[in-house]
C-alpha cells in the first residue's frame, strides 16, 4: 500500500499573539479560522497556519527556514501590503525563478512573497514543474 501525504498545516511560534495575530490578519490579510487562546488558525490557501504561544519561559531561538507565500502581481501585492503598515527588507526583485520580496511577522520570521514566473519565459522554462503546480493549486481553490 502506497501511503500519500499532503502538508496541511504549518505552525509557527510566537510570544505575544495578539501582535501575531494583527500580522496575519489585517497585514497578510489571511482569514482567521479558530482563536483557541493559545493558538490561532489561519487560512493560508493550501495548507493552515497555525500560531502556538511560546510556553512561558521557554523563549525560542532564532527563526529558522521561511516561508513562501505565492502571489499572482507581486507589484501589486507589495503595494498593499506596504499600504497596511507591512515592512519589506527591500523592494521587489527578479530572480530566475520569478519575483520576490521579503518581510519578517512580529517575530522574526521570513516570510517571502513570490511571483511565479511566466509561461514562455527563460525563468518558466527552468522551472515549470513548480509554476505548473501552482497554477493548479490556485484554479482548484478557485482563486
Amino acid at each position: 500500500m502506497i501511503v500519500s501525504f499532503a502538508i496541511e498545516g504549518v505552525v509557527l511560534y510566537s510570544e505575544d499573539l495578539d501582535r501575531a495575530r494583527a500580522f496575519y490578519r489585517d497585514i497578510l490579510g489571511l482569514p482567521l479560522l479558530l482563536d483557541e487562546g493559545h493558538v490561532i488558525h489561519f487560512d493560508a490557501g493550501t495548507v493552515r497556519l497555525a500560531i502556538h504561544r511560546c510556553p512561558p519561559g521557554e523563549r525560542r531561538g532564532p527563526a529558522e527556514g521561511f516561508l513562501v507565500m505565492g502571489v499572482k502581481d507581486l507589484g501589486i501585492a507589495y503595494d498593499e501590503l506596504r499600504r497596511r503598515g507591512a515592512e519589506f527588507l527591500g523592494p521587489p526583485s527578479s530572480r530566475p525563478y520569478g519575483r520576490v520580496a521579503y518581510l519578517h511577522d512580529p517575530e522574526g520570521h521570513e516570510i517571502g512573497l513570490l511571483e511565479e514566473p511566466r509561461k514562455g519565459t527563460d525563468g518558466y522554462r527552468s522551472v515549470a514543474p513548480l509554476v505548473d503546480r501552482f497554477e493548479r493549486v490556485i484554479q482548484a481553490l478557485g482563486l
